[in-house]
């Protein structure tokens, strides 16, 4: 064996996962090689469009409303600014975060959030036994089913009409008030709200749900009218303030609004009576131009508070949208060339990908910066922003690393890893909105703390690195299960950013760090042809002579490097993070560490990583070893989101 044979770790045809049908050094078929991933790719994008398919009947509205509903013209009023909670929203955004609390994610016979709110107040005889109410726990669903269906037995009629509605109850969740309050289920409910753990919480919401629909409340809450006095800190009125009362004689009276004229007051009270009368007749034409009439007129109380109609329609505009949830699709769509690229080293493919990964990242970008212009702060105080602008960060930091490292080995592979993050970040946040809801509200008080904006973004920066490197870990772990070597990148991590073009990730015995052409010797003189010379000028022209040699790294060992980068800048934030969250918690309650049980799996998911660092300096088998604990630690990174948020209470459960 001559001496460059001995620092040749890599495929013996030099073609990476691709290359031809023959066997290999290793006795590995490179065709099993070359089609492995293909054929993952294919059997991930079947995967997904059958879940997809499987459940976005199930996300409601697929059909649109008919009749009445279909012919009102709701852009002018969806575009009002509606004062609650201490910020102004869109009409559109307020009614779907007040419908949310009837009926979840779930849209009713096909409506809009705003037509239902308007028709749930105006006319709620008919949503008495109508099913509007959301419960999400499915044991909770199937103790009220079991108890209704028990009580029906009796009466054949009754029990059919008893069973179709709970066979679309257990399906879709939503039940009426009706049911709700017959007599079977109050001991059932009494039963429920005893169990602080399990189900207390289902029945809080059903009782929410029931007082939220109140015609009452949501008139109350129809705060529409901006303080005339021009004081933007002054409580906006309700519109039931403007509607003219009956005295004590029985004749309508009109209470002013203080500082604003009779003029103005009376032609926003016969606007919103137009809009009532209108609704109430099922007369659209009325309606429409009611709707018209008061969008118009609003602004005018006092221009100088009312937020721009640009920002209350890019508001509206979000939420019709799906908050820009199905980004995941392109996500999904460049994930298939790039594995392409990584399979057969296809310059198009590599192309393609990067292409379309850009492009989502780009639509991110927006739906990020966009949900930041309208809620006033940086998206992190949710589950639904701390999921979804984490993976805005793993594609910063894909787009970054593939800037960087776009004349490596590793190229397209950081993309990638980011491109599946950020799909199945947006993929939850579109398929599951009754955990991650996507409503924007006000921070927590214990929030404000200029700690928050460091911990909190450095932590979920360091969770999708973390997510990220299991995804080049689990690549690794499909090249070995198919008989790869067990090849490993001994320039190591974050080390390997200073590896040009197609040099050697690896090289046997004796490391050598190339920058700019320059090498920096790392073993014992005279190895694999180099001069037995240290001397720095011999060692750097011999050296690069040597290793220009060049050889195409093999997959392993393009994937541990990927594994190794991305873990290491985890491994940092993380330790950084859990450092600046302690400083936080000292500034908000009084000690920097409590042993809540999302800081004890922040620091377990940090251990597993302190964990690999040394195993990766004592094992053998360091690239297994490596994508091994890489998953474990995202398993426990995951955990800790999931489980921890909406499984064990903490002082952390409401992030």
């Amino acid at each position: 064996m001559n001496e460059r044979s001995q620092i040749e770790v890599g495929t013996s045809d030099g073609t990476g996962i691709g290359g031809s049908a023959r066997a290999t050094g290793d006795g590995t078929p490179s065709l099993l090689r070359r089609w492995w991933l293909p054929a993952l790719a294919a059997l991930v994008a079947i995967g997904l469009s059958a879940w997809f398919g499987a459940t976005r009947g199930l996300r409601g509205g697929a059909g649109g409303a008919e009749g009445f509903a279909a012919q009102l013209d709701m852009r002018p009023l969806g575009n009002i600014a509606v004062h609650g909670d201490g910020r102004l929203r869109s009409y559109d955004s307020f009614a779907n975060t007040l419908m949310a609390f009837v009926s979840g994610h779930r849209r009713i016979a096909g409506q809009s959030p705003g037509f239902t709110y308007l028709d749930m107040m105006l006319r709620p005889e008919a949503y008495e036994d109508a099913d509007v109410i959301y419960v999400k726990n499915r044991q909770v669903r199937a103790q009220i089913a079991d108890a209704l269906r028990a009580a029906a037995a009796r009466d054949p009629a009754e029990m059919a009409e008893i069973d179709v509605r709970m066979d679309a109850f257990m399906n879709s969740g939503l039940i009426s008030e009706r049911l709700v309050r017959s007599p079977v289920l109050v001991p059932l409910m009494d039963t429920l709200s005893a169990d602080l753990i399990r189900t207390q919480k289902s029945v809080e919401a059903i009782n929410t749900a029931m007082a939220v629909k109140r015609p009452q409340l949501l008139l109350s809450r129809l705060r529409i009218i901006p303080p005339p006095d021009g004081d933007p800190e002054r409580r906006w009125h309700g519109i039931e303030e403007a509607i003219p009362v009956r005295g004590a004689d029985g004749a309508l009276q009109m209470l002013p609004i203080a500082g604003m004229d009779a003029a103005t007051q009376r032609t926003i009270a016969s606007h919103w009576t137009d809009l009532v009368n209108g609704w109430l007749r099922q007369d659209a034409r009325s309606v429409n131009s009611a709707m018209a009439g008061l969008a118009a007129q609003l602004p005018a109380v006092n221009p100088e508070v009312y937020p721009s109609q640009g920002r209350l329609a890019l508001e509206s505009w979000y939420f019709a949208v799906d908050n820009m949830s199905w980004v995941w699709l392109v996500y999904m769509a460049c994930v298939i060339p790039l594995l392409m690229y990584a399979a057969y080293r296809w310059p198009t493919a590599l192309r393609l990908g990067l292409a379309l990964f850009v492009a989502a990242f780009i639509l991110q970008t927006s739906a990020t910066g966009i949900r930041w212009y309208i809620s006033g702060r940086w998206p992190n105080s949710n589950m639904f922003e701390a999921v979804t602008t984490a993976s805005w960060f793993g594609a910063c930091a894909g787009v970054l690393l593939e800037i960087m490292l776009r004349n490596s080995a590793m190229r397209g592979l950081f993309a990638l890893a980011a491109a599946v993050s950020s799909m199945v970040a947006l993929m939850a946040a579109h398929f599951l909105p009754a955990y991650l809801n996507p409503n924007i509200a006000n921070m927590m008080p214990v929030l404000h703390d200029v700690w928050l904006y460091i911990h909190t973004n450095v932590i979920i920066f360091a969770y999708v690195l973390i997510f990220m490197a299991a995804v080049s870990a689990a690549l690794y772990l499909g090249w070995r299960v198919l008989g790869g070597p067990p090849d490993y990148a001994r320039v190591g991590g974050a080390g390997s950013l200073i590896v040009p073009g197609r040099s050697a990730l690896a090289l046997d015995r004796g490391v050598v760090a190339m920058s700019g052409g320059a090498a920096v010797l790392g073993g014992p003189p005279g190895m694999a042809g180099l001069p037995a010379d240290p001397s720095p000028a011999a060692g750097v022209s011999a050296g690069t002579a040597a290793l220009r040699a060049d050889r195409r790294a093999s997959p392993g060992e393009v994937f541990d490097g990927v594994t190794m980068v991305l873990m290491e800048f985890s491994f940092i934030l993380l330790w950084a993070g859990i450092v600046m969250g302690a400083i936080w918690a000292d500034h908000s309650w009084g000690r920097p560490w409590g042993w809540d049980p999302k800081e004890v799996f922040a620091l377990n998911t940090f251990l597993v990583f302190a964990l690999l660092i040394h195993v990766r300096l004592k094992a053998k088998d360091k690239g297994l070893w490596t994508a091994l604990l890489a998953i474990l630690g995202a398993g426990v990174m995951l955990f800790n989101w999931i489980v921890i948020n909406f499984v064990i209470a903490g002082l952390h459960s409401y992030a």
